[in-house]
């Protein structure tokens, strides 16, 4: 299978989910859900859906396994948008990139806030 489809694929199934668990999941303890990524099989049967959640860690878990056991209702909400013959099996993770880029962005500005004439430090106040 060629790598172009596959992307093609990959992004048409990240948008669809995106959509399909924004509109078409009654369950209110699925709150806000952003498909972050995901990884197709090279024969496009096996699909990693990446998400990132907000909330502590136990609404987290309760709205993964909730995802977890809405598999086969996602799978055929996805068959009917992608109209493929065969909608990938979907795995549901955990993607906390989103908190580590917040984590680091603060340390980042109380390190600022800490030491504000590191600023023009690497600076050469004659020029170049």
């Amino acid at each position: 299978m060629t790598h172009k489809r596959i992307l093609r694929v990959r992004e048409a199934v990240r948008r669809e989910l995106g959509i399909i668990l924004d509109r078409k999941m009654s369950d209110p303890r699925v709150g806000m859900v952003t498909v972050t990524r995901v990884d197709l099989s090279d024969d496009l049967k096996y699909a990693k859906v990446f998400v990132s959640l907000f909330g502590d860690p136990e609404e987290k878990k309760t709205v993964l396994r909730i995802l977890r056991k809405a598999r086969r209702f996602i799978r055929v909400e996805l068959s009917h948008s992608l109209r493929m013959r065969t909608a990938p099996e979907v795995s549901f993770f955990l993607d906390d990139s989103a908190e580590d880029y917040i984590r680091i962005d603060k340390v980042l500005k109380q390190i600022h806030a800490e030491d504000p004439e590191r600023d023009g430090e690497d600076e050469d106040p004659k020029g170049p």
